[in-house]
């Protein structure tokens, strides 16, 4: 039952802020922003003292939830009352069509909502570091660097993983790490509602932008996993949302909205690295607005907005800092190492190609052929490996295109980008939607998102994740465009055409199906965690039952980098052995200075874990060294081995 501490929370969070407004979607999207600054504040108050275990959790959750109820009946404030202001601040639709739409629309919701909770954690990067890393902090009852083969699961910013973090102590297991996604998915619904309401969208305008994000094939696909995406773009639908109410506000209260989009901003941050991207032209667009109304004032928002983003950040930088020498973490090799006109023109075009893919080979192929012409034209190779991270640039297909088996790491948004062409069309030959205000600039600051993103960062396969915040900040922009239609079963037609299509994608999810023979409801959840991996399952599963044999409660690993590891952890504490610990060993980067460090010198294990790498299997060693003890080989199999002291 302590699950429930944080969802108290929440919604006393949302009493308290509703008693001043009568919309209870703006106050659900200032809640959320409240909610996600408590979860840093706690999880960094409690890091400092090394105390981030059930015990001091539950109080502090607990400690808080009295608090927020008590100020709640302090201030009279009851549930008829909340009951009679969202009475009358509930949105007037009158029309069937809309409130099919909306049902449709909770439909998608509601089965993606029983994926996440039914299926485990199971994506290669959940198991490579989003839950590696949280098993390590429950581990060390800390959120410190620790040693370890793979440096992403250090630097790589956390905010996400601290959610699923209180969720995992709360609950005692893995059962809820996904809603973290799919709360970000319902957030992004509400959110984009709102900013097509402050564009000037009626009511039919935000019930069609609503749809546009619900039924985004990447987003249904990521809502139900521990990837972070949607969370980004959470906070950042937050960040355009505050930029606007502080626009279109007659007053401007400089501390309150350089509160909000200094805290969006930040929180935007400590979710993912590619946040600077998608945050940069809202900032400048605030930034501009602040310059014209304050002028010689500007530095006072701008303070706040820095301040806070820092705030919220600074203990993530400082890890980071302190280890990697920069508060950003290990340099990677994602950034472009050329820039010019024609390397824009080149991204742009190679990532827009992720979105066309199809299940018609003839396409993809003259798809393919095409942009590798337009490259011959421009003077730039279309593998070119400074701006090219995968070897070959491809354009994806096959059914996993259409949502058949979709694959949530490299799936394309084809209908979206068509739509996205219609409405920039429309929108350009529509004079008297041109005019409308604040449109244009919405659409200029969204587009240059994708530019910047374009710019700076490699080509990759699986880029089309990436482009998630994207596709969610432009969806006001379509819902509005399709709303102004002329012909409004034309209209109607494009939305549900969106639900009908985003089927396949809710119910054919590659690693968490509802149909299919070796669907979620009939696979067992150990199963599921070696969906994309399903060879490894027998000897995971072997290698742990030979330790159990050998009562081995300290274990090591030697994976090498991008290891396999969080369904160690599983199958290792399945039967509540809490007392095992796992930790790397022989570590070569530069966390290996971390094994000094009391807690992780001491260790020594009973057992080390050696994930076979190409060379290994063909010499097969048969021992290792740990500081200065041989362990010999004592289990063998294709791709593991055992070594024993």
């Amino acid at each position: 039952m302590s699950i429930f501490l944080p969802l108290i929370s929440l919604i006393a969070i949302f009493w308290l802020i509703n008693k001043s407004r009568n919309h209870w979607r703006e106050s659900i999207v200032l809640t959320s922003t409240y909610w996600g600054i408590l979860i840093v504040t706690i999880t960094e108050f409690l890091n400092m003292f090394k105390l981030i275990n059930f015990g001091s959790v539950l109080i502090t959750w607990a400690l808080i939830c009295i608090i927020l109820i008590y100020i709640c009946f302090r201030l009279n404030y009851q549930i008829p009352k909340i009951l009679e202001q969202n009475k009358s601040s509930k949105l007037n639709i009158q029309i069937p069509s809309l409130i099919n739409l909306l049902f449709g629309i909770g439909f998608v919701v509601a089965t993606v909502g029983l994926i996440a909770i039914i299926a485990p954690p199971n994506n290669w990067d959940s198991m490579d570091y989003h839950m590696s890393r949280v098993a390590h902090w429950l581990q060390n009852h800390s959120i410190a660097h620790y040693p370890t083969n793979y440096t992403p699961q250090l630097y790589q910013n956390p905010w996400s993983e601290f959610v699923i973090l209180h969720f995992q102590i709360l609950s005692g297991g893995d059962y809820f790490a996904n809603l973290v996604q799919w709360f970000g998915m319902i957030g992004c619904i509400i959110a984009v509602s709102l900013i097509a309401k402050k564009l000037g969208a009626d009511v039919r305008g935000q019930v069609f932008s609503a749809v546009v994000t619900a039924t985004i094939p990447m987003g249904i696909l990521q809502a139900s996993s521990t990837q972070n995406d949607y969370v980004l773009s959470f906070w950042v639908v937050c960040l355009a949302y505050y930029l606007l109410s502080a626009i279109q506000a007659e007053t401007s209260d400089i501390l309150m909205n350089s509160f909000k989009i200094g805290s969006s901003t930040g929180l935007a941050i400590l979710s993912k690295g590619t946040a600077y991207f998608y945050i940069f032209p809202f900032l400048i667009w605030f930034g501009l607005f602040q310059i014209k109304r304050l002028r010689w004032k500007v530095w006072k928002p701008a303070l706040i907005v820095g301040s806070i983003s820092l705030l919220l950040n600074i203990g993530h930088y400082l890890r980071n800092y302190n280890l990697f020498g920069s508060p950003l973490g290990e340099p990677g090799n994602y950034s472009n190492e050329i820039y010019g006109i024609n390397i824009l023109f080149s991204n742009v075009l190679r990532n827009i190609a992720l979105h066309i893919g199809t299940p018609i080979g003839l396409w993809n192929g003259i798809a393919n052929r095409l942009i590798q012409i337009i490259h011959i034209f421009i003077g730039v190779d279309v593998n070119d490996p400074r701006i090219t991270f995968s070897k070959t640039f491809f354009v994806p297909g096959g059914w996993s295109t259409i949502g058949i088996s979709g694959n949530e790491n490299s799936a394309g948004n084809l209908v979206h980008l068509v739509l996205i062409i219609i409405c920039i069309t429309i929108f350009i030959t529509r004079k008297q939607i041109r005019k409308q205000r604040y449109i244009f600039d919405y659409l200029i600051a969204v587009i240059s998102t994708f530019i910047i993103f374009c710019y700076f960062v490699k080509w990759q396969a699986w880029n089309s994740r990436l482009h998630l915040p994207f596709f969610v900040l432009i969806s006001p922009f379509l819902g509005i465009i399709i709303s102004k239609l002329e012909k409004q079963k034309i209209a109607i037609i494009i939305v549900i055409f969106l639900l009908i299509s985003s089927l396949p994608w809710v119910f054919c999810n590659r690693f968490r199906p509802i149909i299919d023979s070796n669907n979620i409801f009939q696979v067992s959840r150990i199963d599921q965690y070696f969906t994309n991996r399903p060879y490894l399952k027998t000897t995971y599963a072997g290698a742990v039952e030979f330790l159990n044999s050998k009562k081995c409660s300290n274990i090591g690993l030697s994976m090498g980098n991008d290891p396999w590891e969080y369904p160690f952890w599983v199958l290792l504490r399945q039967n509540n052995q809490e007392n095992v610990k796992i930790q790397h060993i022989n570590v070569t980067n530069i966390s290996a200075i971390l094994e000094k460090e009391d807690y992780y010198k001491d260790f020594e294990p009973c057992g080390i874990i050696s994930m076979e790498t190409k060379k290994s299997k063909h010499s097969k060693y048969q021992k290792i060294n740990f500081k200065g003890k041989n362990y010999l080989r004592a289990w063998d199999s294709p791709d593991l081995g055992i070594f024993i002291k």
